[in-house]
């Protein structure tokens, strides 16, 4: 994504239309992680079960009490690899190749995340305050990186409370990743995993929305080499810790 981070290559910041393009080119590298989540969390939960349903759907034809069992046990296997066709094939579909990493200044893409939400928080009457400490050429994947940051400062403008401030604090680790550390006012840390997709263990905790949110954003934090992490320090507060490695 060449010069689509940061305040563009000459530092001024974008025009509306320029913003609204890169928007769209984010929403659209989004759509793609998450297909291919999806297709991974289809494969883990259903695969298992279907190998097993016709591993002891072979077992009892092999030894059936009558002809009638054996026919049953037949009907079950067939329609079992019907499905799992399908469902190779809606894998498949939803699968999409890696993109190549694309190195931006980490100053340009946090720059660009709060140029694109920073509007929008103000709308919502939430407000964003970035600091940092790390070296000017460290950088970043900046596709995967701008992806999770929007769409962790989109849920910051939905969850935080009104009059609210978010702190977008950078970093860079002893391991040299860069750490991207966003607190968020009237976050509830999750109860369930948000490294899956699955329903969190207390309906009442953290709202499905913003598990979502937290979950595909962790995912494609993984698939770029990087991770995320969700940390109750500040009272009243959630942190989210977005750890990228550092391209050099």
């Amino acid at each position: 994504m060449a010069n689509s981070t940061g305040t563009g290559s000459s530092g001024t910041p974008r025009s509306e239309e320029n913003r609204l393009a890169l928007l769209d080119e984010l929403r659209q590298a989004e759509r793609r992680a998450v297909s291919s989540r999806v297709a991974s969390v289809i494969a883990h939960l259903i695969g298992t079960p279907l190998h097993v349903i016709a591993g002891r759907a072979s077992l009892i034809r092999g030894a059936p009490a009558d002809a009638s069992v054996a026919e049953n046990a037949r009907r079950i296997e067939e329609q079992v690899e019907r499905l799992a066709a399908r469902i190779r094939a809606l894998i498949d579909y939803l699968t999409l190749p890696e993109p190549a990493p694309q190195r931006e200044a980490v100053a340009a893409v946090a720059g660009s995340a709060l140029e694109l939400y920073g509007p929008i928080g103000k709308e919502r009457h939430v407000g964003f305050e970035l600091v940092g400490a790390y070296p000017d050429d460290a950088g970043v994947d900046g596709t995967a990186a701008l992806i999770v940051l929007t769409s962790l400062l989109s849920l910051a403008t939905r969850v935080a409370p009104t009059g609210a401030v978010c702190r977008l604090a950078v970093s860079l680790s002893e391991d040299r990743r860069v750490v991207f550390a966003l607190t968020v006012p009237g976050l509830e840390p999750p109860s369930g995993r948000i490294d899956s997709l699955e329903p969190p263990e207390r309906p009442e905790g953290t709202p499905s929305e913003a598990l979502q949110v937290l979950s595909v954003s962790s995912a494609i934090a993984r698939r770029s080499g990087g991770r995320l992490e969700v940390h109750a320090d500040v009272p009243g507060a959630a942190t989210i810790r977005y750890l990228a490695p550092r391209l050099d």
